[in-house]
């Protein structure tokens, strides 16, 4: 059997030398490097002004997704991963519902009100698998224009992120406290508590404090609830329409 000889061997020359591997990043660097982009995200959403909120409104105005069902939309969760949480690091939004549901299920909380604010509370981080920049779906919130004391908290303007995209899709089809929920759930309260009005602060106490508890609370890389998203299915398509405009 003839085998063919590269010609550069043929010509006597010396093989190419070969690149060296770049070296496997340890656990510390990778930790390291989450951690620096994570503030660098974080730092661009504080630095979100009244006219980033206008425009991010204007441009989410019309459906991303078209009509869908609620429920694509939770399964969509499994493909994010919020790229600021430091207590999930690089777990998915669907684990991170899971762990909420699996507590209020261990301490008898998991009402289909309860459960149903678990699996819809993020939808709007499907925004992450649009290309929208991260500082404008992630990251706690705060007002960027505020109304009176005791005014309500609709009559001040929040930072955007995926708290008002999930609002603005859902609040026709959600229980008016399920749709502040959704709206409210990444305020920081002590910077907002002296906005509220009777009805924020009743929702604070009926919906909020509990449920950032679960929120807060459950996140964690080594947690694998051992549960199945879909036996949960039956809740959402019970409470929101078959579609809906997303």
């Amino acid at each position: 059997m003839a085998y063919e000889l590269s010609h550069s061997w043929v010509q006597g020359a010396s093989p190419a030398p070969r690149q060296c591997a770049q070296p496997i990043p340890s656990q510390s660097d990778l930790v390291d490097g989450f951690m620096k982009r994570s503030r660098a995200i974080v730092s661009r959403h504080k630095a979100q002004t009244l006219e980033d909120v206008l425009a991010l409104r204007r441009k989410y105005a019309a459906p991303l997704l078209g009509r869908v069902s609620p429920w694509s939309v939770v399964e969509a969760l499994g493909r994010c991963i919020d790229p600021t949480d430091r207590l999930l690091f690089c777990a998915s939004q669907h684990l991170h519902v899971l762990q909420i549901i699996d507590a209020m299920e261990a301490e008898g909380t998991a009402s289909d009100e309860m459960v149903l604010a678990a699996l819809v509370h993020d939808l709007g981080k499907v925004l992450l698998l649009a290309d929208e920049a991260p500082e404008n779906v992630v990251c706690m919130n705060r007002p960027v224009r505020v109304c009176g004391p005791g005014e309500g908290l609709d009559n001040c303007v929040f930072q955007w992120n995926h708290d008002e995209f999930a609002y603005s899709r859902l609040k026709d089809h959600l229980p008016d406290g399920l749709a502040w929920l959704v709206r409210y759930h990444s305020m920081l309260p002590a910077t907002c508590e002296q906005y509220m009005d009777a009805r924020d602060r009743d929702y604070y106490e009926r919906y909020l404090k509990p449920f950032s508890r679960y929120d807060h609370g459950t996140k964690s890389p080594f947690s694998l609830p051992q549960r199945r998203l879909d036996d949960y299915r039956p809740i959402v398509e019970r409470a929101l329409p078959t579609s809906i405009a997303f």
